[in-house]
């Protein structure tokens, strides 16, 4: 009897303890205040004794920086924790500072599983001590402390800017796949001097808003795998790693790339390289996950034997930063910028070299909202563009056709035009033949020469380039002003493969909403590249007497 009466004891005192703590978080709602008011400053002691996590520093510093700053960017390597912390900030608003969190992803998937799974975990977590209640995609305290979540793709930047609160807190998960029309919303509503923004994902696309953010945040914050405490342990920079890498990567790698220390690697490497399982480890040096589920050693060296250190995968997974060249762009920004520095380093060599072929026009032709763009080759060497803004008055094309006139005329020597005569382009070559002028049409959407490794014209072009810089066989002289703007439109177009495994570049229309701009003097260079004669440069998809297979075409 005495023990059931210990036990009744118990559960009576348990259940006024819970009848206490449901009419403070009562009382609260009506007050309009929250249960964790006395740490609304304190995000760091909110997450370690509230919610049980032990942040990482670099998920200190994040917590730190949502409570100091208007807006937060976070750049961060695979699986090191960036949507746990974020939401504890999510749980750390609601019920500490008492404000208004709203989340946002590029699609619903997103939403519902990585950001608002964890909310929901933690939550469930400790329900009885946060109060309150939650659905899939909110967290509700009081209807001032309450949070939700939404895809960014059902909403335009009109539904964003609806949102005004005095404690605003507005995330963007999986920040890099959202779209310019979003971000904007998103910044227009931080708009009071309590409201917090915080931008976070993996590094991937080096012209998304979210890069641009970063750029131009000298609090930008970056998270990469090495202080993980699933691996930090393991690894350290090898100094010998910079003598087999380009020296134009050594600013990402000062001390070098990490690698396994030498005595971890003779512990759990086995004769093909690979990591052994962990339920094999049983040396006193080995530390198994801390966090499962998280970052690990077999992933990290997976990477590297799949993906290659220094690979734009490897910096934005592994390194969490942005490299010169977008993951799956068609060409590097990196080639085009050593292709240049090829040029200046021997302008004599390339120029002799170039001169023993025709010049190569490519035009593109605008009307009115894109403009004229016309692209001088000579053999292996771009020598400009130059961009022409149009009126659209119905004499564009015309306009075009004189702008290649001119540049034939001040050139000199054997040419060869080729112009986009898709669209409005096909009156300026009418006007070009009409003219005597030596000029084919290049239609991007035409099949391509090698069919069963393209989808179309355009991206074996654009294909025939990137191999020709990866070859170091194609040098870029100066281009002026217009330099930046140009390598920037060459490298935009991304790439995938289709159920056929034919490669495919990405549509124009695409290419304009990324930039904000057509990328005209970008196509003009392709269309360059169809134009009759050079070296190594195959000439493709040129109407007339052109071979089926495109050969060069001698002068």
């Amino acid at each position: 009897m005495g023990a059931m009466s210990a036990i009744n004891k118990a559960e009576s005192l348990k259940r006024q303890r819970d009848k206490k703590r449901k009419e403070k978080q009562q009382k609260a709602v009506i007050t309009g205040s929250v249960p964790y008011s006395q740490y609304a400053d304190k995000p760091i002691e909110f997450t370690l004794n509230i919610l049980k996590i032990t942040p990482t520093i670099e998920q200190q510093q994040i917590l730190i920086s949502v409570r100091d700053r208007s807006i937060t960017n976070v750049k961060a390597a695979h699986g090191v924790g960036k949507s746990l912390v974020s939401a504890c900030i999510v749980l750390w608003w609601v019920f500490a500072v008492g404000g208004q969190a709203i989340t946002t992803a590029p699609t619903e998937s997103q939403v519902k599983q990585i950001l608002w799974k964890e909310v929901r975990r933690l939550y469930d977590r400790h329900k009885k001590q946060l109060g309150g209640v939650r659905g899939e995609l909110f967290v509700r305290f009081s209807e001032s402390a309450r949070a939700y979540g939404f895809t960014s793709k059902n909403y335009d930047s009109n539904s964003f800017q609806g949102k005004h609160d005095e404690y605003l807190l507005l995330i963007q998960d999986e920040a890099d796949g959202i779209t310019e029309v979003i971000d904007d919303g998103f910044r227009s509503c931080l708009t009071g001097s309590k409201n917090r923004g915080l931008r976070i994902g993996n590094p991937l696309d080096c012209q998304s808003p979210f890069a641009k953010s970063c750029a131009a945040d000298k609090y930008v914050q970056t998270i990469s795998a090495w202080n993980h405490p699933n691996i930090a342990w393991a690894y350290k920079p090898d100094i010998a790693s910079l003598r087999e890498i380009g020296s134009e990567l050594h600013k990402y790698f000062p001390t070098g790339i990490h690698r396994l220390k030498p005595e971890i690697a003779a512990l759990i490497l086995d004769a093909n390289f690979e990591v052994i399982d962990q339920e094999l480890w049983n040396h006193p040096l080995l530390q198994k996950d801390v966090i499962p589920g998280a970052i690990s050693i077999k992933w990290i060296e997976d990477v590297r034997k799949t993906k290659f250190e220094a690979s734009g995968f490897w910096m934005s997974r592994v390194e969490g930063i942005y490299a010169d060249d977008c993951v799956d762009g068609i060409i590097p920004l990196s080639y085009l910028l050593d292709a240049r520095h090829r040029y200046d380093a021997n302008p004599e060599y390339w120029d002799n070299e170039a001169a023993k072929y025709p010049w190569r026009l490519g035009l593109d032709v605008g009307d009115g909202g894109d403009n004229n763009a016309l692209a001088v080759i000579r053999g292996s060497v771009l020598y400009g563009v130059t961009i022409r803004p149009t009126v659209g008055d119905r004499l564009d094309t015309d306009r075009a056709a004189t702008l290649a006139k001119d540049e034939v005329k001040l050139l000199g020597g054997e040419y060869s035009i080729a112009v986009d005569n898709t669209g409005v382009g096909a009156g300026t070559l009418t006007t070009l033949l009409l003219s005597g002028y030596s000029a084919a049409g290049c239609k991007f959407g035409e099949s391509a020469s090698n069919k069963q490794q393209y989808v179309n014209l355009k991206t074996e072009l654009m294909w025939t380039l990137r191999e020709l810089l990866r070859k170091e066989e194609f040098a870029i002289a100066p281009l002026g002003d217009e330099e930046k703007r140009i390598f920037e439109e060459l490298s935009a177009t991304r790439y995938t493969t289709n159920t056929k495994e034919q490669i495919v570049c990405e549509s124009k229309d695409t290419v304009r909403k990324r930039l904000k701009r057509s990328p005209d003097a970008g196509d003009a260079v392709i269309i360059a590249f169809s134009a009759r004669g050079g070296n190594s440069v195959y000439a493709v998809g040129v109407e007339e007497d052109v071979a089926e297979v495109g050969w060069l075409f001698e002068p």
